[in-house]
């Protein structure tokens, strides 16, 4: 997640081009990078509580890479890394949990939400699910 004035950074904009534009060559590995505008209804609290964050974000940045054998899923894995290396200085330091990607350890899974948040969803965890029954993916582990 991107936090930005209305208008991206130039700078970040340069960044992502440098990443995923010409320069990076035709055998670069990702099929799809976007950068897309956030706010609107999404961005206004909603009026239940929930669990969505992110909601600070002017844009949400998004790639795709089809992973079918090692030799192409490390290229893919290595390019994905370096855009989000190379675009930290200009996000929030969040994700969305939906849009994750590959989930890592503990930490990086609760980037998806503020620490309040996961903080609640731990608690809650740990009442409805205390034997960790789903606990894979970006599963949130009991407190």
């Amino acid at each position: 997640m991107l936090h930005a004035p209305a208008r991206p950074d130039p700078e970040a904009v340069d960044t992502f081009l440098a990443q995923v534009g010409p320069a990076a060559g035709a055998e670069y590995p990702l099929l799809v990078a976007s950068l897309r505008h956030m706010g609107g209804a999404l961005s206004r609290p909603s009026a239940v509580e929930d669990a969505v964050c992110s909601r600070d974000a002017r844009y949400f940045m998004e790639s795709v890479g089809i992973m079918p054998a090692p030799p192409v899923a490390e290229a893919v894995e290595q390019a994905t890394r370096h855009l989000y290396t190379a675009m930290a200085p200009y996000g929030t330091g969040r994700t969305m949990v939906n849009i994750h990607g590959t989930p890592g350890d503990e930490q990086d899974i609760a980037r998806a939400w503020t620490p309040e948040v996961y903080a609640r969803l731990r608690h809650d965890k740990s009442v409805y699910d205390p034997d960790n029954l789903l606990r894979y993916g970006h599963a949130v582990t009991p407190a």
